[in-house]
């Protein structure tokens, strides 16, 4: 898989709720809780000051999604993604990773969370992941830290909390004005465990001409989607 484009700092810090007097979000869906997000169009490294929240926090998803057969035959852990559209304008690929400094590890709320992380740089990528000595890890894919960070950027994706066993699924990536748009769904497997965690998944995603923020819409319902971005740190919504 070829990846391009360029390079920008997003930070990362935890947060709940945005001030009345930031910036709306411009490429799309999506309300807003947090903190900090990408200025500029990557040409510098300044650091991120003001949170862009989503509005609409939750919305139904834009396609049909029909009701799982009544035979465990034929369950489809994926039918909440079967029909959103996969044609990405961005080229994208899960990726494996060490075990990570989660956001969600440090949050008590009896509320969904979720989180999206933007990292760009080594640096970045070994203050989040438990590297091996050499700083790389040792996996048969790519070491994470070795990325063209030139070229790509690195989204570390949370949501909470449930079964371990649920993950998510990524269909598209798209470029927008400000940034990336990437969407998904959680899976939905007929037999689950009955732990309650967390979920990750890291995904690089080409990076467009114009990086500001990383912004994720999630299906995690037949009629619910959740959008956060990266500006935000982690934000809560009211479990219903």
């Amino acid at each position: 898989m070829t990846f391009n484009r360029r390079r920008f700092l997003a930070g990362t810090a935890i947060a709940t709720i945005a001030s009345a007097g930031c910036l709306q979000a411009d490429d799309g869906s999506g309300t807003g809780n947090g903190n900090g997000n990408g200025s500029g169009n990557g040409d510098d490294d300044s650091e991120p000051t003001t949170a862009v929240p989503e509005e609409p926090r939750v919305d139904d998803p834009p396609y049909d999604i029909e009701e799982q057969p009544s035979d465990p035959e034929e369950w489809n852990q994926l039918y909440l993604c079967e029909n959103m559209s996969g044609d990405s304008d961005l080229e994208f690929q899960t990726v494996p990773a060490p075990r990570a400094d989660l956001l969600l590890r440090t949050v008590e709320t009896k509320d969904e969370a979720y989180a999206v992380r933007a990292l760009t740089s080594a640096a970045e990528v070994r203050e989040v992941f438990e590297l091996g000595d050499g700083g790389s890890d040792e996996g048969p894919e790519e070491p994470i830290d070795a990325i063209d960070f030139e070229e790509n950027v690195l989204l570390v994706v949370e949501s909470g909390f449930g079964s371990g066993s649920v993950t998510h699924h990524w269909k598209r990536a798209e470029a927008t004005d400000r940034g990336v748009h990437l969407h998904g769904c959680q899976t939905t497997p007929l037999k689950q465990t009955h732990d309650f965690v967390a979920r990750h998944s890291v995904v690089r995603v080409e990076r467009p001409e114009t990086f500001e923020l990383a912004r994720v819409s999630l299906t995690v319902g037949a009629e619910r989607r959740v959008h956060f971005n990266s500006s935000e740190g982690v934000v809560t919504v009211d479990a219903e």
